[in-house]
């Protein structure tokens, strides 16, 4: 199929709908006859891979929230009834918390794809700057979902991570007590991690979609 050929529904239906949301022209032209290079590898399939993770561990997390309880004096129960209460939990636990290590890696391996073969360069500079945006925020999640099960790993990681923010002249002890919520980590800091823990990935879906 020719690379230049326009989408042509044969629908009435799909036809109508083309005319007002041309979703299905965007699809015929981004994923149907999209020209690539003759040396297309294994290399490029990471972004599909990364894809595929992110709806995956959103789905799997959705699951989670249904019985997480966030709060300091439930949260690491939740965590334990998840894993031996609720039908194949454990499961849906482990493929969240494994596949975030996995879609880390698959991360790195796009990245290091990107800069081997110079996808960063002009014209898709904002094709990279996207792509580091969307580093920063995985790197945020993670470490807020890392913080949920409420363990004593848990607990340090979110006083020591949190507290490299008083290094910061000025505003520093500010910005810490603003990510407590309080003068210590405590309940109002596990509420504001599990409610972003929740709501990031949906920004990475959005950022996502502008960087494919």
């Amino acid at each position: 199929m020719s690379a230049n050929s326009i989408y042509k529904p044969q629908s009435p239906i799909m036809q109508w709908l083309e005319r007002r949301l041309p979703i299905a022209g965007l699809i015929h032209s981004s994923f149907i006859v999209y020209p690539v290079p003759r040396n297309l590898n294994y290399w490029w399939t990471f972004g599909g891979i990364l894809a595929f993770m992110l709806g995956a561990q959103m789905v799997t997390g959705i699951v989670l929230a249904m019985h997480y309880t966030p709060h300091v004096d439930l949260a690491f129960n939740s965590v334990e009834s998840i894993m031996r209460d609720v039908n194949y939990g454990w499961l849906l636990r482990y493929l969240h918390a494994n596949g975030a290590s996995f879609f880390f890696v698959a991360v790195y391996a796009h990245i290091v794809r990107g800069m081997y073969y110079g996808s960063y360069k002009d014209p898709r500079e904002v094709l990279w700057i996207l792509g580091v945006i969307l580093f920063l925020l995985m790197v945020v999640t993670g470490f807020m979902g890392y913080v949920l099960p409420w363990g004593q790993m848990s607990f340090w990681a979110a006083t020591v991570i949190t507290n490299l923010f008083s290094a910061i002249p000025w505003v520093g002890d500010p910005i810490v007590t603003w990510l407590w919520g309080g003068f210590a980590v405590g309940n109002p800091t596990l509420n504001r991690f599990y409610s972003l823990h929740y709501l990031l990935p949906f920004v990475i879906a959005g950022v996502v979609m502008l960087h494919i």
